[in-house]
């Protein structure tokens, strides 16, 4: 099975709301017993830029919308300006923490979906971040089949 990282492309906020609202008739490609009339919004923050083109790829690929920050401070100001279905939040940032910004981002946006991604992580780290904030931690690398299957499991929950 191929290994990816996460990450995603960084678009500029205005290029993401013109790709969403010509790309509103899209349908979503992830594995949801339900089809949506509009593509799956996620915000995917990490410091490193060729993770967040990599995941930013595949998860067009999965037929989503992405929008990408490299900072705590990128990601709120996304966050007020869009609307999203997802989270996919680093957990070491330069500017603070992704459980930091997890909490920030439910205010924000109450009730969206969070995965966390670490490559540092032990299980009790795991444990402790998502028991402040968030719905999924996976560890890095991981697969672009399994970080599908996440996002698909945690968009059905909602």
């Amino acid at each position: 099975m191929e290994q990816f990282g996460l990450a995603f492309a960084l678009r500029s906020t205005k290029r993401f709301a013109h790709h969403m609202d010509h790309d509103g008739s899209s349908a979503a490609t992830i594995n949801l017993s339900e089809k949506k009339s509009q593509p799956i919004r996620i915000m995917h923050v990490d410091d490193d830029p060729d993770l967040r083109l990599l995941i930013s790829a595949s998860l067009r690929d999965f037929g989503c919308v992405v929008a990408t920050a490299g900072s705590v401070a990128e990601a709120l100001q996304l966050a007020r300006e869009l609307t999203f279905d997802l989270f996919i939040l680093d957990v070491r940032l330069p500017d603070g923490t992704g459980i930091e910004l997890c909490q920030q981002l439910q205010k924000l946006q109450p009730g969206v979906p969070v995965i966390y991604y670490s490559a540092y992580a032990s299980d009790e780290e795991q444990k402790a971040a998502l028991s402040v904030c968030g719905n999924a931690y996976l560890k890095k690398p991981v697969s672009a089949e399994y970080l599908e299957q996440t996002i698909a499991r945690l968009l059905h929950e909602k």
